[in-house]
């Protein structure tokens, strides 16, 4: 027990205009009360903070008449706020704070025989209807968890089978479309953070390979420009040095032929280039029209 942490709390619900929304303090306050005031033995210094507790609860005790009240109310007020658990979504924390009022309850003194009875057949009713309550959303999550880790299995599956697709595109598509079905998902319990690891393994492997694609492809394509370049400084030559033969016409078809074989050399130099030997394709035509005439 923390005499110092008692004495801040005290402090605190001091400076509180109302205590309407601290019964959980003031139930707490008034156990802890109870054990100290029946503790023998204590150094001097625990006798000193003692007494400045008490001092200070009984100051609060004139503001707050529930520190005051019958063992009988005061398990009454505990049944009520137990009762209240009842309609609370966040499980987890309930059943905590069920634990703390059964600890309340059982510290807050006897009442008579008659009345002992009766509110502890209450107090265990309201209890039992709980733990029912728990039981069942703690089954139903168990269910939900093991639907959750079974979809999350399968996109783990479905995204080591995108690591043999040679088609980067869309395989990139697929992989994005993927994490959007692992996030709508949602968590599936204490597994998820395992199955994230094993699904951003893949994820990391397929992107390495992603990387690795596009520097092929940027190898590929500086080749190709390069290869464009060469065809379209020999078709520069060929205007310059042309007799406009029917020879020397089927090698600009053939260049044409060859420059479109290239492929594509991305969309920075694949318009310009393009452009380039259809400039000078044309050219080599028009003069051929023109020493024609």
């Amino acid at each position: 027990m923390d005499k110092q942490r008692l004495i801040k709390l005290v402090e605190e619900l001091l400076k509180e205009e109302s205590l309407d929304k601290r019964s959980e303090d003031l139930i707490y306050l008034k156990r802890q009360y109870k054990i100290l005031i029946n503790k023998d033995e204590e150094t001097y210094y625990e006798k000193q903070l003692t007494n400045q507790f008490v001092s200070l609860y009984d100051e609060l005790a004139k503001k707050a008449p529930k520190l005051n009240q019958s063992v009988y109310d005061e398990k009454k007020e505990i049944i009520e706020l137990t009762k209240k658990l009842l309609d609370r979504k966040d499980i987890t924390n309930a059943n905590r704070d069920l634990d703390k009022y059964s600890l309340a309850f059982k510290h807050a003194g006897r009442c008579s025989n008659e009345q002992e009875e009766e509110l502890r057949a209450e107090f265990n009713k309201v209890k039992h209807e709980f733990i029912e309550k728990k039981n069942a959303y703690f089954n139903e999550l168990a269910a939900s968890n093991a639907e959750k880790i079974a979809k999350k299995k399968d996109i783990i599956d479905r995204a080591k089978a995108l690591l043999e697709i040679k088609n980067i595109k869309e395989s990139n598509e697929k992989m994005n479309a993927l994490m959007e079905e692992w996030k709508a998902v949602g968590y599936s319990g204490k597994e998820d953070d395992v199955l994230w690891e094993e699904f951003s393994s893949v994820r990391k492997e397929f992107n390495k390979q992603k990387r690795e694609h596009h520097h092929e492809i940027q190898k590929l394509f500086e080749e190709r420009v390069v290869k464009k370049e060469e065809l379209i400084k020999v078709m520069k030559k060929l205007l310059a040095d042309s007799d406009f033969s029917k020879e020397e016409l089927q090698k600009v078809k053939d260049l044409r032929n060859e420059f479109n074989r290239v492929g594509f050399t991305g969309k920075e130099k694949e318009e310009e280039l393009n452009a380039e030997f259809d400039k000078v394709v044309k050219k080599y035509f028009e003069e051929k029209k023109f020493y024609s005439i």
